[in-house]
């Protein structure tokens, strides 16, 4: 994400920085920090979640946020005629690849399935480095180039962190028994763990320091939980924290954009409730519909449901993340206008 507004002087070592809603809704839903809460009580009570329970949490948070990028690309103003291949050849394409793959069979299914396990925690490293960006564009921080680059490969390091774990997409891929012939990589995974945590804050001090730039602290809380979600955890858990967690975050930012289009658009008497009621209220019904019964179809037609499920899960993925990369803009995009408040009668004009 690309902008900039007019630079602010540094005053302290941290200032909170500019709010989307309020200090409490931005620290705990977009910057993550409800993460380290649960977290803190699960671990402390010893809760483990069973079946029931991950399907709920899952409905409301993740499936939902993979929606959400859907509905937001249709409710964007203009959307069609800005992207026609993203709006209309684009949803048949993803249909008629994950059918293929399903027809297919072996190796293709592990590859495709692979990708997308490669692509998850990417995907999530550059939510965290569009998130920090944004809030210091807000917060009226101006950043050169080679800050922003500082700053991305910065929120990379817990992908790269996946890179070496077994259980993670190249383990799907490369021969049987490479981990297990990679010495080193116990060593390396531990040096990125505490990279991933420590790096943050060098980085923070840096730009301080050497470039005159104090970011706000709800970006490096936001690169912060990314880097909790991937490291603090083994695979499967780290996967299911990110992807629980992520789906949260993302659902209360897409939702303020929605929102704040709505407003600017002027077309409708409704207040924020009511738009808000209604994107997530649609996410929950579309994301039902993908995840469950999507796979289904697959079953009706004769192909085994289990891995019909994980392609599916996979292609819905890889389209949200195709979706993204259009979507959240900012350069030349009306999203500049929600991240800098720009108001509606200056918009108008």
């Amino acid at each position: 994400m690309e902008g900039a507004v007019a630079p602010t002087a540094p005053s302290s070592l941290l200032r909170p920085g500019k709010m989307f809603v309020n200090p409490l809704f931005d620290y705990l839903l977009i910057g993550g920090i409800v993460s380290w809460i649960a977290g803190g009580i699960i671990y402390g009570a010893g809760v483990r979640y069973n079946e029931a329970d991950l399907f709920w949490v899952l409905l409301v948070s993740n499936w939902a946020h993979f929606a959400a990028s859907t509905v937001r690309l249709y409710t964007k103003p203009d959307a069609v005629r800005t992207w026609p291949f993203l709006t209309l050849a684009f949803p048949v394409v993803t249909i008629a690849v994950v059918s293929a793959v399903v027809a297919l069979g072996e190796p293709a299914g592990r590859y495709f399935f692979a990708l997308y396990f490669l692509w998850s925690p990417f995907h999530y490293s550059a939510q965290a480095y569009g998130l920090s960006v944004m809030y210091a564009y807000r917060s009226g921080t101006t950043l050169a180039p080679m800050d922003r680059t500082l700053i991305r490969w910065t929120c990379l390091l817990p992908f790269f962190w996946t890179l070496l774990q077994p259980q993670g997409g190249l383990g799907l891929v490369l021969p049987a028994g490479f981990f297990a012939g990679f010495p080193l990589r116990a060593a390396l995974s531990q040096t990125l763990t505490v990279l991933s945590l420590a790096v943050p804050i060098v980085a923070f001090l840096w730009l301080r320091r050497q470039r005159g730039i104090t970011l706000p602290a709800i970006s490096l809380v936001v690169i912060f939980s990314n880097a909790i979600w991937w490291t603090a955890f083994n695979w499967f858990d780290a996967f299911i924290w990110a992807t629980v967690f992520h789906g949260l975050q993302y659902l209360a930012i897409v939702l303020v954009f929605h929102i704040k289009d709505q407003e600017r658009l002027g077309v409708s008497a409704h207040g924020w409730l009511y738009h808000a009621a209604c994107f997530y209220g649609t996410c929950l019904v579309l994301g039902f519909v993908l995840f469950q019964n999507w796979p289904q179809l697959y079953w009706l037609a004769g192909y085994d449901i289990g891995r019909a499920t994980l392609l599916v899960v996979a292609v819905i993925n890889i389209h949200h993340f195709i979706v993204d990369a259009f979507i959240w803009k900012l350069r030349r995009d009306p999203n500049y206008k929600n991240v800098v408040d720009v108001p509606a009668s200056v918009v108008a004009v």
